[in-house]
Parts: structure tokens; C-alpha cells; sequence
């Protein structure tokens, strides 16, 4: 009798054994089943002695076509300043604003344009705020519904003696750029920008 149980207890042991495997087994195909990261590529960029800009594929259509008007308006013989600090403005607005072609909410928009020293207090209230609850997009399959900038138009810009957390510049610019989505989520429908030149280029140092 003693046989007869320990033999059934094996049994049991052997069939429960083999169905955590299969289970496993099953589990880890379906995550790793999933479509591979897509690498991001660079497709266009600015490369002067001034500038330094570049553009990668995941940006939206919009953005690769400001950052084309851009392109244009930096290789001139003669820039017009006034020109570039509103393309600027519009970059940092389309990238920014627009959430749906992020991968993550650590993926912060329009960094490029900002005054290296702001960066990194802006990322970590971005972070914070409008990008927190932004659902990772690594695999392709977010369902989320995310803005998506779809036009910009300049309202106003006035040149300006900026003096900003010790940023200083004479010929600044105050920028108030407009915003329009696909789909009205209660985003930010205006922002107001300050920028300041350094180096020959232009960086936002304030955001409103």
C-alpha cells in the first residue's frame, strides 16, 4: 500500500513537474515573441562649424519638415536671425508637445533646442508632468491614445534684453507659438518662448 502511494506521489510530482515547463516554456515565447526594437536612424542632419543638428527617422512628419525649412535657412550666406529663433520655437513645440511618436516617458521632445544648462531640470519636471503617464511604445503595441502636433503658427515675437538664471543676451526673442492637435486631449493649445544666442546659436531658456 505504502508503494502504491509513494508510486502515485511520483507520478503526480512528474505530471506537475513537466506542466511548470510547458507553462514556462510558453511564457517566455510569448515575451520574447514580440517584435524586435527597432533601431533609430539618422536621416538628415546640420553639420557646420555653427551648428549641429540632427534629425532620426521616429520624428513625426511634421518636424522633418520644419527641420528641412530649418536646414534651408542655415546654410544661407546670410542667416536671418529672427527666421531661425522661430523655427526653433516651432522644432521645440512639434517635438515636444507631440506624445504619440515617443517610445517611452523618459523619451523627453525637443531637447535639442534647449540651453545645455536647463536641460537636465527640464527633463526631470517633464518627467514629472506631462510625460509621466506615457505607456511604453518599445514593442509597437501601445493602444494609448497620445497629442499629435499636427501645425504651429507664430503669433508673436519680439526681440528682447534677456536676462534669465545668469543667461544674458541683448538681442533675444520672446516667441509665442500656437498649437494645433490631431485630437484636442487638453493639452497646451499656446507656448511662450525666450531664447537667447550663444556661440551663434539659438537655445531656449524659458518655456511657458
Amino acid at each position: 500500500m505504502k508503494n502504491k502511494i509513494i508510486k502515485v506521489l511520483s507520478i503526480i510530482l512528474i505530471i506537475a513537474a513537466v506542466g511548470l515547463f510547458v507553462g514556462g516554456y510558453i511564457l517566455l515565447n510569448k515575451k520574447t515573441d514580440k517584435k524586435p526594437v527597432e533601431k533609430i536612424k539618422t536621416i538628415d542632419n546640420i553639420q557646420t562649424k555653427e551648428f549641429d543638428y540632427v534629425l532620426y527617422d521616429s520624428k513625426s512628419d511634421l518636424y522633418k519638415e520644419y527641420f528641412a525649412k530649418l536646414k534651408e535657412e542655415l546654410t544661407k550666406d546670410e542667416i536671418n536671425d529672427e527666421e531661425y529663433a522661430k523655427l526653433v520655437s516651432e522644432l521645440f513645440v512639434i517635438d515636444f508637445y507631440s506624445l504619440e511618436d515617443k517610445k517611452t516617458s523618459t523619451d523627453i521632445g525637443g531637447l535639442d533646442f534647449l540651453y545645455e544648462d536647463m536641460k537636465e531640470n527640464f527633463v526631470l519636471k517633464a518627467s514629472d508632468t506631462i510625460y509621466k503617464y506615457v505607456e511604453s511604445n518599445v514593442y509597437g503595441d501601445r493602444k494609448q491614445s497620445l497629442p499629435k502636433v499636427t501645425g504651429t503658427e507664430i503669433k508673436t515675437v519680439v526681440k528682447k534684453n534677456v536676462n534669465i538664471n545668469n543667461v544674458s543676451d541683448v538681442n533675444g526673442y520672446v516667441v509665442v507659438v500656437t498649437i494645433k492637435y490631431a485630437k484636442d486631449l487638453n493639452f497646451p493649445k499656446e507656448a511662450t518662448l525666450t531664447l537667447v544666442h550663444k556661440d551663434n546659436k539659438i537655445y531656449i531658456v524659458e518655456i511657458k
